[in-house]
């Protein structure tokens, strides 16, 4: 891969429930609108209520590499109703994990360079979110997954810590409540596999079975979902295995067919990323020199 082959994501609709995705795989993909040139959308995450449709993802622009959460709300004809950003830090934000718990909405974001994981709780949904200072997460989690299961709340993500780590391990931690105390699991890392181990999106719940969708990262970041089947979950014991993987093919998902890395549902449907990678060296050239030149001119600024 080039330097200057640039992932572009995009998220899309599968009109069909996570169970049947996982079990069927995917044949058709409903695209949202594309992003402007060498923007994009990814990590969709949502929920199904009041006959609507909200998208919460990351928005990223090349031009400055910082991500912020967008919320598109779509009526149940799949039509833009309205698209905004909702939560913007200093930081770069990715992955806006939606948990609800006591008729209250939260969101988890990814944010491992402010040095702390922050749970947020919608003051006025979908537009306005504060941070819950009561929340206190005993490591930096990377694209953490939350959910429910007999009687605690559990956490798969990757730890925060060198490159190579932060596509290839999987740890687990557990709690009475949603704000903690939480756990860190006697297992830590409880996978250790570029194939298989960061979290690429929802946790599915059937009657009998978790499944885990992880991102495949061994030719290329967020090259395909592999799906986690966890066989044993206490808090003395952790096993999975992978059961299954899915790829872009170009059938269903036409020029973005060079990666997918979140799978999460959306009520009766399921919500899917997926990448090209673009190759305009000379655009790109120039949005990284416009990049450097406003860094540099924010630095000086800062130390005047």
């Amino acid at each position: 891969m080039s330097i200057y082959e640039t992932d572009i994501w995009r998220v899309g609709i599968i009109k069909s429930p996570m169970k049947t995705v996982v079990s069927q795989g995917i044949r058709a993909v409903h695209w949202l609108n594309k992003e402007p040139s060498f923007r994009f959308l990814a990590d969709p995450f949502g929920l199904h209520q009041d006959n609507k449709f909200y998208i919460f993802a990351e928005g990223y622009d090349y031009k400055d590499r910082h991500g912020r959460i967008e919320v598109l709300i779509l009526d149940e004809a799949l039509h833009l109703l309205d698209r905004t950003v909702v939560l913007q830090e200093p930081w770069h934000l990715s992955y806006p994990m939606i948990i609800k718990d006591q008729g209250q909405i939260y969101m988890l974001p990814e944010a491992y360079k402010s040095g702390r994981t922050t749970l947020y709780k919608a003051k006025c949904f979908p537009y306005q979110w504060e941070s819950v200072s009561e929340f206190i997460f005993p490591e930096i989690a990377i694209d953490p997954s939350v959910f429910f299961h007999n009687g605690l709340w559990w956490m798969f993500y990757t730890p925060a810590d060198s490159g190579y780590s932060r596509q290839s391990v999987l740890s687990v931690a557990y709690s009475e409540n949603l704000l903690g105390p939480w756990q860190p699991h006697s297992q830590n890392p409880v996978r250790i596999t570029p194939s298989s181990s960061r979290p690429g999106g929802n946790v599915l719940v059937t009657d009998s079975e978790i499944f885990l969708p992880t991102q495949d990262c061994t030719m290329t970041y967020g090259g395909g979902i592999s799906f986690l089947k966890i066989s044993h979950l206490t808090s003395e014991k952790f096993e999975a295995h992978c059961v299954k993987k899915i790829t872009a093919d170009a059938t269903a998902f036409g020029s973005y067919c060079q990666g997918i890395h979140t799978l999460s549902a959306l009520g009766e449907y399921t919500l899917i990323d997926a990448k090209r990678m673009d190759q305009s060296v000379l655009k790109r050239l120039k949005i990284d020199a416009l990049f450097h030149s406003r860094k540099k001119l924010g630095a000086l600024y800062m130390n005047d």
